[in-house]
């Protein structure tokens, strides 16, 4: 087995710990309502690398970096495009749909997209292990579903500051993890052309 530094995984665990450790970065990059309304647009995308308590950022790294890892290891191709859907598509549908919603942040639909698309690749290039790869993404929905209906973090809690978890953003990475795999693979059945 050959050693590859799961480059994209890298950075993105790198500039959530930057924007951790400099308060103005996350002053600057977290979901602002206003702030987005006022012209910095850019807080649509960069929300994801902003965390509100160590336990947040702590168990966000950790999910997003054990399967961030595991997809760049085995060379399933396209996570960049399930990293930026999870970040970008976010933002946009809450400042379309959710004005009560003053700020957001954090690494956690990146995250669950990344264990869906692993789970979801291995189903196709490892088979006999079918039962496992289906039942993370069985366990990972029933999680989102426990914090939708009871409105709170399944792992992350803090005393540290107030903060409720967004269900929403897990969907979008579980639908956008899907809908990626599913496509590549649909690919590369018909023109043997992606892995």
């Amino acid at each position: 087995m050959k050693f590859r530094l799961p480059l994209l995984t890298c950075l993105l665990v790198g500039a959530s710990l930057l924007a951790t450790l400099c308060p103005f970065l996350t002053d600057a990059l977290v979901y602002d309502r206003q702030a987005v309304l006022g012209g910095d647009w850019w807080r649509l995308f960069t929300a994801p690398l902003v965390h509100f308590s160590g336990s947040h950022l702590g168990w966000n790294l950790l999910v997003f970096g054990v399967a961030g890892w595991a997809v760049e290891a085995a060379e399933y191709r396209f996570f960049w495009l399930v990293c930026a859907l999870a970040c970008g598509l976010p933002g946009p549908i809450y400042l379309l749909i959710a004005p009560e919603l003053a700020r957001y942040g954090g690494l956690s639909g990146v995250a669950t997209a990344a264990v869906v698309f692993f789970c979801a690749c291995s189903l196709f290039k490892l088979p006999k292990n079918r039962r496992i790869w289906l039942a993370i993404l069985v366990l990972t929905g029933v999680k989102i579903a426990v914090e939708a209906v009871g409105g709170a973090s399944v792992f992350v809690h803090s005393n540290e500051v107030s903060f409720r978890v967004l269900p929403s953003v897990h969907v979008v990475g579980y639908l956008g993890a899907i809908a990626v795999a599913f496509v590549c693979q649909a690919c590369s059945r018909a023109w043997g052309c992606i892995s």
